[in-house]
């Protein structure tokens, strides 16, 4: 297994460290997203313009992904805790700018596209390198326990900073959140600087570049054809359940109040809570892979029946059952990826998942929106050409198109997980591939398993 003892560490006597360290991360996240959204309601609040504030969103987005590949590279090359540290203080310097140029009267829209940048430049270089540490502070019959707990407490996080970020921006304004996110950014370093952060084993090629030293990282994947269909196929569900996610607070909207709205979406924060508790409990199955699958069917059915109904109490309770899934499958999906990378490549590997992954969002978003206004509305309206076929299951007006988009992202999330099911490419990755082993060289772990299975996601 992934433990510490096999980096030629002792493992940790207790959970305490990593909680301490990760826990100065997950507060410094909420500041930081809770400023996020603060900065993009008043930035729309003072131009009124929807594409100033979608930009934002993308140029946050944007470097993220681009600076993923360079995280996962000095996750695996720098001494962790100055990688830490100087990654969380690159983040916090900018919040602190921003609070002063807002408290001196000098802040500018420009300010705030530079400043969702380094964000976002932060965001691609965080990941990776928290990543491939946790496998080196916590062992390996916890990890899944402990990743549930991290993505249950980062999903909530997601979801009640909208809200309270609107409730503190209306009562008190954008400076008091600045405030927040720069004492959480206070709070994370000291945690960083408070913990002794293991170090991975070193193998690194003399003159070896960046992006050699990612390729690396990249072709340990591709030669891993249970690993690499694993990225595809969580970076697919990405990508569908954030054409829910476009389409869902709308839909809600034409519904109900906005108040009533808010408190649906805090009932799939319920569903985030129970998903990480529950992953406590499946934490020791030794088929982890089973449940990223089923995770991905459950989301699929709870997104079906989302579209077919204007019932709150059932939508709230699809919205419940969706949310549980989510820490389930990422936490599931992590834990094989730490136990089946080595050490030295983590970071690396970590990125490419990342990379995958967060492009899904924007994509989704580029696309569903103007579906669900031009295509499936206009179909779904009084006298539309689905109203009188399609029309039965979904009804018919304003929002059923939306409702209609989101029961396709169902279908399609659905299949896609009879079809990981049927994979055997997906679904013995955790007994086609070994548990990593740092006896072994690194150039002989990049070759692909001698049995291996046959490429597609079909099996």
């Amino acid at each position: 297994m992934n433990d510490p003892a096999r980096h030629g560490q002792t493992p940790p006597s207790g959970i305490a460290p990593f909680a301490v360290l990760i826990g100065g991360q997950l507060l410094s996240f909420l500041g930081t997203t809770l400023s996020g959204i603060g900065i993009g309601i008043w930035v729309f609040a003072q131009t009124g313009s929807v594409m100033t504030f979608a930009g934002l969103m993308i140029l946050t987005l944007v470097p993220a992904i681009l600076m993923s590949p360079f995280g996962g590279v000095i996750a695996d090359t720098w001494p962790k805790k100055p990688a830490m540290l100087a990654v969380d203080s690159l983040s916090g310097v900018t919040s602190l700018v921003m609070l002063a140029l807002l408290t001196s009267g000098r802040l500018e829209l420009w300010h705030l596209y530079a400043n969702a940048v380094i964000s976002g430049m932060a965001l691609g270089l965080q990941r990776p390198l928290f990543e491939s540490t946790t496998p080196l502070m916590v062992r390996g019959d916890r990890l899944a326990a402990v990743n549930g707990v991290v993505h249950a407490v980062a999903g909530i996080g997601q979801i009640v900073a909208p809200v309270l970020a609107g409730a503190l921006i209306g009562s008190f304004g954008l400076v008091y959140l600045l405030v927040i996110d720069a004492g959480t950014f206070v709070i994370a370093l000291a945690c960083v600087i408070a913990v002794k952060v293991p170090n991975a084993p070193k193998r690194a090629r003399a003159g070896e570049n960046w992006f050699a030293s990612f390729r690396e990282g990249w072709r340990f994947v591709r030669d891993r054809r249970g690993l690499h269909a694993m990225f595809w196929f969580t970076a697919l569900r990405n990508y569908l359940f954030a054409t829910c996610e476009v389409v869902v607070l709308p839909l809600l909207l034409i519904l109900t109040t906005a108040e009533t709205a808010g408190a649906v979406l805090s009932v799939g924060g319920l569903g985030v809570l129970a998903g990480g508790l529950l992953m406590g409990l499946l934490a020791r199955s030794r088929r982890l892979i089973v449940w990223v699958i089923l995770a991905q069917g459950l989301t699929g059915i709870a997104m079906i029946v989302g579209g077919v109904t204007t019932d709150l109490a059932v939508i709230a309770a699809a919205l419940a059952l969706a949310f549980m899934a989510f820490p389930i499958e990422e936490a599931s999906s992590t834990t094989i990826m730490q136990r089946k990378v080595p050490a030295e490549l983590l970071g690396r590997v970590a990125s490419v998942r990342n990379m995958m992954s967060m492009s899904a969002p924007p994509l989704a978003m580029l696309v569903a929106a103007p579906l669900a206004d031009r295509v499936f509305e206009p179909l779904m309206r009084e006298g539309g050409r689905l109203s009188t076929s399609v029309g039965l299951l979904t009804g018919t007006g304003p929002g059923r198109g939306m409702a209609l988009l989101l029961l396709v992202a169902g279908v399609a999330t659905l299949i896609l997980a009879i079809a990981g099911w049927r994979s055997a490419t997906l679904r013995d990755v955790e007994t086609d591939l070994p548990d990593h082993d740092h006896g072994r060289r690194l150039d002989a772990a990049h070759q692909p398993p001698a049995a291996a299975p046959m490429v597609g996601m079909t099996g």
